[in-house]
């Protein structure tokens, strides 16, 4: 019994002592117009659109109240409940100590579990796949982390096997994920070879725009 305990322990006591700082960060120019826009809109689509802009620059809370208003509204919405759980995720992160972090220990449990119910519920969808993919890898605990590099192996895969049905962009973003992961892992080799996936698209994304204003000066 006691040896069974010990893992969960060890776990309650890294978290119990320490919460994760999210800086804010401001939005750009541009995003900040499209902010105003999405806000004037009022609708879902446009509250899960905001929710996934707060969260990328930090500002949880904001992210928080819009996500949770768009999962309730539209609760099969899959993308809206894997932002709502990745921003929960941090959430927990920035918890400071309570009841020896036990509670800072089943908000991750809880956030995890409900990226796994959004992936389940959607498993080709290749945004909830994202957000669980880069969620998992940067909260590393129980087990999540071999669930993103399962994630990431699957997604090449399908990249790999289908290539014109990703757009540079989702390729690219997928390339910087896996890169991250690398990162996480201190793996050289996975950081070299996702870079120079990053390299070659974007060289072939330079040759593509060239390609146009060739064709356009014509």
């Amino acid at each position: 019994m006691r040896n069974a305990i010990l893992p969960t322990l060890v776990a309650v006591l890294t978290l119990a002592g320490c919460s994760r700082e999210f800086p804010e960060t401001p939005l750009t120019s541009e995003e900040a117009i499209q902010h105003n826009k999405l806000a004037a809109q009022n609708d879902h689509d446009s509250r899960v659109e905001q929710g996934r802009l707060a969260f990328m620059h930090n500002h949880i809370d904001e992210a928080e109240a819009l996500l949770q208003q768009a999962v309730k509204e539209e609760p099969q919405d899959m993308e809206a409940k894997a932002w709502l759980a990745a921003n929960d995720c941090k959430i927990a992160g920035r918890a400071g100590p309570w009841l020896m972090g036990f509670d800072k220990l089943y908000g991750v449990w809880a956030c995890q579990n409900d990226l796994k119910s959004a992936v389940e519920a959607a498993p080709d969808n290749f945004t909830v796949l994202m957000i669980q993919l880069a969620t998992d890898a940067e909260v590393d605990m129980f087990g999540s982390m071999a669930r993103a590099i399962e994630t990431r192996d699957s997604l090449l895969k399908k990249i790999e096997t289908k290539p014109n049905a990703y757009p540079p962009s989702a390729k690219e973003a997928f390339f910087k994920a896996a890169i991250r992961i690398g990162e996480l892992q201190n793996d050289p080799a996975s950081i070299h070879d996702y870079s120079q996936r990053v390299l070659s698209l974007n060289i072939d994304k330079g040759s593509m725009q060239k390609a146009k204003e060739s064709i356009q000066s014509r």
